[in-house]
């Protein structure tokens, strides 16, 4: 049974990519990410922000949605302990979706960029699985499972302890290899590890949270498709 799936589209920095959403894929615009949306033809279900990033031209839109759909809109305060980001995620988990790929949300900014990280760990803690992702390069957090990547992947494979200790660490078919390896929040033992291709990598993380980025190379993943993830 495939997994409802929302597509948040940030206003954090971004390169262009092909994002073709499913009939049955909820499209939020959070904040100055539907002008990203519009430029791409994309129509949003959600648009939703305090709406500090929106670029002016967006704003007759706005004002249009507000009129004949206000439904569609949602206006957020400025000062709130939510980001909009999470908000969105929020929102979307209300909705049903138990897949969410974030665009936009990498690069600028580095305290925005940890926020987005942060957001992938909070969507986990709810049973769903989060999405980071850019022009070659995808980000996501693991949780006692087994992660398969794409065949034929190569490029660069990190893994981060988000919590203070992340246990059964096992790295198949990649350069530097481990078995039921510890890692720590305060050593980066697992950066910048090599997959080259020629064998299917695989992941297995059976305790604690941590950070999976792929980044560079032949097929790195545009999204969570490609990925298999089975749960422990």
């Amino acid at each position: 049974m495939m997994k409802k799936r929302a597509i948040l589209m940030c206003a954090g920095e971004y390169e262009p990519l092909e994002i073709l959403p499913g009939p049955e894929d909820l499209v939020v615009a959070v904040d100055g990410g539907l002008e990203r949306l519009l430029a791409q033809q994309i129509e949003p279900d959600l648009v939703l922000g305090d709406f500090d990033s929106l670029p002016e031209s967006c704003r007759p839109y706005l004002t249009a949605l507000e009129e004949k759909d206000p439904e569609r809109l949602l206006r957020l305060p400025c000062e709130k302990d939510d980001t909009d980001t999470i908000y969105a995620a929020r929102v979307c988990l209300e909705r049903g979706c138990e897949e969410l790929a974030l665009y936009g949300a990498l690069g600028g900014r580095l305290d925005h960029t940890v926020a987005n990280i942060q957001t992938l760990a909070w969507i986990r803690d709810r049973g769903a699985d989060g999405y980071l992702l850019g022009k070659n390069v995808l980000a996501t957090v693991l949780e006692e499972e087994k992660v398969l990547l794409p065949d034929g992947y190569a490029g660069t494979f990190s893994l981060f302890a988000l919590d203070p200790e992340v246990a059964g660490v096992t790295l198949e078919g990649m350069k530097y290899p481990l078995s039921e390896a510890v890692l720590t929040s305060s050593f980066p033992l697992g950066v910048s590890n090599e997959v080259r291709g020629d064998r299917r990598a695989a992941v297995t993380v059976r305790r604690g949270k941590a950070l999976m980025i792929l980044q560079g190379g032949e097929k790195t993943p545009a999204g969570a498709a490609q990925l298999q993830r089975k749960r422990m």
